[in-house]
């Protein structure tokens, strides 16, 4: 008989491609809205800023001999705008760091891989944060009498009101501690993920004693399963995404050290229960905002199963003109994840939204910015940013690098801006990040 490949495998050899084959979503929408402006931050404890809110009360119309009104004067508020950090962590073995180097022996570098992709993670959660309200919560407890076992029942992903897709900000290894609402302290017990369903809003946990987890408790990020103080989770350690700094004092009363209930200039024009969406009614927030401060809507961000409602309206009352008569496909734009437009509004679709919220957007007057203590980097105050593991009898064979930010968002005329709350219709999609 002759040779054939199972006699000849000792010549074969395995030949790799030179890609790898990415299987994570490392797009990050809503942190690209947010680079309209980026402010350096020059240190200190915080920054002051100062909000104009009240005008000189004196000014009447007064007959030829009449008396003047008591005189007045402008009324401003100060408050303050401090950091918030946000940091990832890498750990490898010297072999690790010395075998992986080389084209040959690696599809990529061991570090500069592991550096890249941290950075990328970080984005991702980053990304997450900017449809939150700033506390750092990544769901609710959904359950009367408190979870049991090891399913953990969650709603209100990122602290935003709905029982859809509660688990879409927890992850499969994640520490995760509950929270008292009523005064943020930590429960007695931190829980790791084991798994996450793909759809819905359940997870299941490592250990089954949730000691005195209770229904609608915050759930958050925690550092590791020791349980010590709230410090050591996200809870108000996060920065401020769009459901805080576009708000009427219901997530956020406390903007930045100024009470929104106190000054409403400082309040965004906000819609609780929308129900249904509708033309008159995004009309109605365009008019609202206007005839408040003057805001001029440019903008409207949405999760894209609430886009899809807004298409079936949008469509129905679409006439063609121009070149829309020879090329009349209007799904073009909002299938290729284009931004589609009420008139030249433009629309955008943001994975990172709650689900049932819209919002309306001045981007050239309201002032959005970042501020920018440190836009990222590695630690390496001690020379080096690889740090030995462990020290004395407990140091390791391996290093350490730790990367972080330090940032905060800001909107300066939240006033200008809109939202929709309790937006129904909408037929989700799978919405879980990879």
């Amino acid at each position: 008989m002759g040779a054939d490949t199972v006699s000849l495998s000792g010549l074969e050899k395995d030949v790799y491609e030179q890609a790898i084959s990415e299987g994570v979503n490392n797009s990050f929408d809503l942190k690209d809205f947010f680079s309209i402006e980026t402010a350096e931050w020059n240190g200190g404890a915080g920054h002051v800023w100062n909000h104009h809110h009240g005008r000189n009360s004196s000014p009447f119309f007064s007959n030829e001999l009449g008396a003047y009104r008591v005189a007045g004067n402008q009324t401003s508020s100060k408050g303050r705008i401090g950091m918030k950090k946000l940091m990832g962590r890498i750990s490898l073995s010297e072999e690790a760091m010395d075998d992986l180097v080389s084209s040959e022996a690696s599809f990529r570098n061991g570090m500069t891989d592991e550096k890249s992709r941290l950075i990328d993670d970080l984005g991702r959660i980053e990304n997450q944060s900017l449809g939150m309200d700033g506390r750092g919560v990544v769901a609710l407890i959904n359950e009367a009498t408190g979870p049991s076992g090891v399913l953990l029942n969650l709603d209100a992903p990122g602290n935003i009101a709905g029982t859809n897709y509660g688990n879409r900000f927890v992850n499969v290894n994640d520490f995760l501690a509950a929270v008292n609402p009523a005064t943020g302290q930590i429960r007695t017990s931190i829980k790791q993920i084991a798994t996450v369903s793909s759809t819905g809003a359940t997870a299941t946990t490592t250990a089954t004693v949730f000691t005195g987890w209770v229904d609608n408790d915050y759930v958050v990020q925690a550092a590791n399963a020791s349980v010590t103080d709230v410090l050591d989770t996200s809870f108000e350690a996060a920065p401020w995404g769009l459901p805080a700094l576009v708000d009427d004092s219901t997530n956020r009363d406390n903007y930045f050290g100024i009470l929104r209930s106190v000054v409403t200039s400082l309040q965004s024009y906000v819609v609780a229960s929308l129900g249904a969406m509708s033309v008159d009614a995004a009309q109605r927030m365009s008019d609202v905002v206007f005839q408040r401060l003057g805001g001029i809507i440019d903008g409207i961000c949405m999760h894209p199963s609430t886009r899809r409602e807004w298409l079936k309206i949008q469509d129905a009352d679409r006439r063609y003109s121009g070149s829309d008569l020879t090329n009349p496909n209007v799904m073009t734009k909002a299938f290729t994840q284009g931004d589609i437009t009420v008139d030249e509004v433009k629309i955008k679709a943001l994975r990172s939204i709650g689900l049932a919220q819209v919002y309306f957007l001045d981007t050239k007057k309201s002032g959005f910015v970042r501020y920018m203590a440190e836009p990222g980097k590695f630690m390496d105050k001690d020379g080096s940013m690889w740090v030995r593991q462990g020290t004395g009898a407990s140091a390791v064979h391996a290093y350490e690098a730790t990367y972080f930010r330090r940032f905060q968002n800001f909107c300066r005329r939240p006033g200008l801006n809109g939202r929709w709350d309790g937006v129904t219709g909408q037929t989700l999609v799978i919405v879980r990040d990879l």
